[in-house]
């Protein structure tokens, strides 16, 4: 592609010299016109738009350096080349300082003449691709702006430093001030078999849907997320997105036919709390499983019970817990124990997946019981293989809790005909070993446990539950009944038989003698003696 050169000097002779005297076709320029003033010459200029101008510093009338002045106004990209004698170098300079492209000096040199034709030549060119490409890019930009205003957006509202996307923003008209910053994701969730690209088209779909009925809020802006969500960004207004989500929410699942949930951050009155309400959206939606909230779930609404911190829900302390009430086959305490689990799992995150490995953990913990007291074959509902299968395939919260009270009681069940048994054993040979040794004065409840390797309050209560009678109590009947049969058979002082009855204080003894018997040891035995004869 040719360039055009205009040659403008008032002298013919000149004029002709310059367009002669070097091949400017070979170079690849081409003389467009010439002109024998600055005025003819500025009209040419508009008329043939040359990309390089040759011209005379000296012309009667307007002089070069006016005429480059005034055509690098309107056409900057022109390469103006001015001729100069000797005694006009300052003009020369003059011309330099207001943008011309360079200077020759007369009489004109070929060869320097050829020299600066094909340095201003490659300059051009050069700026001319320079805008080319950055025409390329423009469109390129425009033609992908969607897609990089939506990255931008995304980071925006994840960032710690959203300052940092002001800038950019701005060059696609987003332009976030004001007092309200807010973050709710729309997660579409299909309620049929979709491929790939049936998603993508679905999702690009709602994205329209949102797009026209937040038409009239230039402070709504949507944004495309990934995966299956939109992102709603409010700078309208406080109340808008509260407002308007319950009708969002069903004019969607109207246009889309599919199951619309939205999560909606807090307001905030600052730009950096943007991360904060996008978290709050989330964490919103995270909370749909355990929540009875269906469709629009707002974290205002849930924060009262929402608490992060309780993901060590199912710390060793609360599954001890459970453990031990199915071991005793305590059902109600054990029931009370999940229902406390359960309750906690709720101010969690409450994601499925979450939930359902947090399940696995008490199911193993159930298991455990049932695996040290060897139990696993006593129940065909306490399969642990089946357990885990079936707990994945459970769809809600509420389903998930039922389905591990369930397993809970069971394993009582089974515990509990298991230590029915056992419970008889033990307190048969507690009471047995309470006929050998009540005259040892150290015989306790603990000491009895420790023999026994059982918990003395377990002990305690199953001694209870089978005899109707306390430990101390029924130990108190066994000697206070040995000590009568001393008393009636043997000349023993009442000191004396209450070291043979394991009670070291003989005031105490005869006490509790006179308590059970309603007599004192000396009278009790002069009654016997009395029976006797």
């Amino acid at each position: 592609m040719m360039l055009n050169v205009l040659v403008i000097d008032d002298e013919k002779l000149v004029r002709q010299m310059v367009m002669r005297c070097i091949d400017w076709e070979g170079l690849g320029l081409h003389i467009a016109g010439e002109a024998s003033s600055a005025r003819m010459g500025l009209e040419l200029v508009d008329e043939l738009r040359p990309d390089l101008v040759f011209m005379d510093v000296r012309m009667p009338g307007m002089d070069g350096l006016t005429c480059s002045r005034r055509i690098l106004e309107k056409h900057p990209e022109i390469k103006i080349v001015i001729l100069s004698g000797h005694d006009e170098f300052e003009y020369a300079s003059e011309g330099i300082r207001i943008g011309v492209f360079d200077y020759l000096l007369k009489p004109i040199n070929a060869g320097e003449l050829e020299k600066t034709a094909i340095k201003a030549r490659d300059a051009v060119l050069e700026e001319r691709n320079h805008r080319e490409e950055f025409q390329r890019f423009k469109e390129e930009l425009e033609k992908h702006s969607s897609y990089i205003r939506d990255r931008q957006l995304s980071a925006l509202v994840r960032s710690r430093t959203p300052e940092q996307y002001l800038e950019s923003l701005a060059y696609f008209g987003v332009k976030l001030d004001g007092e309200s910053f807010q973050v709710a994701l729309i997660e579409i969730n299909s309620r049929k078999e979709e491929g790939e690209e049936e998603k993508l088209l679905m999702k690009m779909h709602a994205r329209k849907i949102v797009e026209d009925y937040f038409g009239d809020h230039p402070g709504v802006y949507v944004v495309d997320s990934g995966a299956e969500r939109l992102i709603l960004l409010n700078n309208q207004s406080e109340n808008i997105i509260y407002e308007c989500a319950e009708e969002l929410k069903t004019y969607l699942e109207n246009n889309t036919e599919e199951t619309i949930c939205i999560g909606v951050g807090k307001v905030y009155a600052e730009l950096k709390m943007l991360r904060e309400s996008y978290q709050e959206a989330k964490d919103a939606l995270k909370y749909r499983f355990v929540s009875e909230e269906e469709g629009v779930i707002c974290f205002r609404d849930i924060y009262p019970f929402y608490d992060t911190e309780s993901a060590s829900a199912l710390d060793d302390e609360n599954l001890h817990e459970l453990e031990n009430a199915i071991r005793i086959s305590d059902s109600d305490k054990a029931s009370d124990s999940l229902k406390k689990i359960c309750g906690y799992l709720k101010k969690t995150n409450g994601e499925k997946e979450h939930i359902q490995i947090f399940s696995v953990q008490i199911l193993s913990a159930v298991m455990k019981v049932i695996s040290e007291l060897k139990l696993e074959e006593t129940s065909e509902l306490l399969n642990y293989s089946t357990l885990l299968a079936n707990v994945f395939t459970l769809q809600t919260f509420e389903e998930i809790c039922g389905y591990l009270e369930n397993a809970v009681l069971e394993a009582c069940r089974v515990t509990g005909k298991e230590i029915s048994g056992k419970k008889k054993d033990l307190v048969h040979k507690v009471k047995d070993y309470m006929e050998d040794h009540y005259c040892e004065e150290d015989l306790s409840l603990n000491s009895l446990a420790e023999i026994f390797y059982v918990n003395a309050s377990y002990l305690s209560r199953v001694f209870k539950e089978k005899t109707g009678n306390t430990f101390s109590g029924w130990l108190f009947e066994i000697r206070m009944r040995e000590a009568e049969k001393l008393v009636q058979r043997t000349d023993l002082r009442a000191y004396e038989i209450a070291e043979k009855v394991g009670i070291s204080d003989p005031h105490y003894f005869s006490s509790c003698f006179k308590k059970h018997t309603g007599l004192s040891v000396s009278d009790y035995k002069k009654q016997s003696k009395n029976f006797n004869t």
